[in-house]
């Protein structure tokens, strides 16, 4: 054992051993037939969170067994334990192997990932307000945070991510939106529109059930719950929806300011002007809603240059690579080498796929910035009209 492993063995030993022994800890367990991870939880913002993401997956993966495989989480938000695995990641010891620089060059803009020279250990850092510590001999993990809320979204990928390496899950970065009988998947390109029409659904009586990402069982159920506690709103979908968001009480005063800026100046605004909404101000238990499984999808996007609703069918197996793109990340890879409990095989997982996803209803939907009064149209073309 080297240096660096024998020192972050005894940090990672010692506060694991303090998480465990915490009175005010709460625990959780996500079941599957293949894996199970127990969750010990200090983390006191955490904790509704953990028990509504157990009693939405255990609900959706309805396991029998008590999982072949085992991993423990331990979550806090303790500043002391904080900066000691911060000074522990700034080490000139760790170092990267191949998954982990697979990993990097697919994260550049968010997270960091390093090992240990004899792979036991890996870190991963995710913006500044987050980190993560696996030890690959008990499998065992670490993770810890500022008490920033949006740190939940990291903690929540990051234990669904062996369910995706395990078959049990698949995932797609898109949101879905339900009435009760009908769920569409929207997706899109960066800054194609996939928020602005999930709020146009909303604003039509529609429940938003996730925003960023979806997860679906190997069954083809939808896990409900939403991963990403916020939404990311740009200035264009905010004057937009305005009276929508006024009336939740979101007010921008920023965006209120530009309300007379033409929508192609907005449009080109991008990513540079955007504000960050709780998830819940809007869409209160929106997880929770009866959403089936996926029955359309939808590739968006917004056309400065075109005015109308313009609709093409298209072939539900780009639905499959779009899940495939997720579930085959290097997210998941790394994960792969870290854990040794399964081998992925992209083949198969394109095969339960397309059985999964051969009956939903793909198109592809462009847009100018008249959706609004469109809408309707939108439903019809979808055949979803009177339903």
């Amino acid at each position: 054992m080297n240096d660096l492993t024998t020192e972050v063995a005894a940090a990672f030993d010692d506060t694991v051993g303090a998480i465990a022994g915490d009175p005010h800890q709460t625990q959780h367990r996500l079941l599957s037939d293949r894996l199970l991870t127990r969750i010990v939880c200090t983390h006191a913002s955490c904790a509704e969170g953990m028990a509504r993401l157990s009693t939405a997956f255990n609900g959706a993966l309805k396991a029998a067994g008590s999982g072949q495989n085992t991993i423990e989480a331990f979550i806090t938000e303790s500043e002391e334990i904080f900066r000691k695995i911060a000074v522990l990641f700034q080490h000139p010891e760790w170092s990267p192997n191949e998954r982990v620089r697979s990993f990097n060059e697919a994260t550049l803009a968010t997270s960091l990932a390093k090992s240990t020279s004899d792979g036991r250990f890996c870190i991963i850092k995710c913006y500044e307000y987050f980190y993560y510590v696996y030890d690959t001999t008990s499998n065992r993990c670490l993770m810890a945070t500022t008490g920033e809320k949006k740190a939940m979204s990291m903690v929540n990928i990051l234990l669904l991510t062996p369910y995706l390496l395990h078959g049990d899950l698949f995932a797609v970065h898109g949101g879905l939106v339900s009435d009760g009988r009908n769920s569409v998947l929207l997706s899109s390109t960066s800054l194609g529109g996939k928020t602005t029409f999930a709020f146009l659904f909303l604003e039509n009586g529609w429940r938003i059930v996730t925003e960023e990402t979806t997860y679906i069982t190997r069954h083809g159920e939808p896990l409900r719950y939403n991963i990403r506690n916020y939404f990311n709103v740009r200035a264009g979908t905010y004057l937009e929806f305005k009276d929508f968001f006024l009336k939740a009480g979101i007010v921008a005063d920023a965006f209120l300011a530009m309300a007379d800026t033409a929508r192609t100046e907005l449009f080109d605004v991008g990513k540079k002007g955007q504000i960050s909404i709780d998830f819940d101000a809007l869409c209160a238990n929106g997880g929770v809603a009866g959403a089936g499984r996926i029955t359309h999808a939808l590739k968006v996007g917004l056309d400065k240059q075109r005015s109308g609703m313009h609709v093409e069918q298209s072939d539900s197996a780009e639905v499959v690579d779009r899940f495939l793109e997720v579930s085959l990340a290097p997210t998941v890879m790394l994960f792969e080498g870290l854990t040794n409990m399964s081998t992925l095989d992209g083949n198969a997982r394109k095969q339960e796929l397309l059985q999964i996803l051969g009956d939903v209803k793909s198109y592809t939907v462009t847009s100018g910035f008249d959706y609004r009064k469109n809408f309707d149209s939108l439903l019809t073309e979808l055949g979803l009209s009177g339903n």
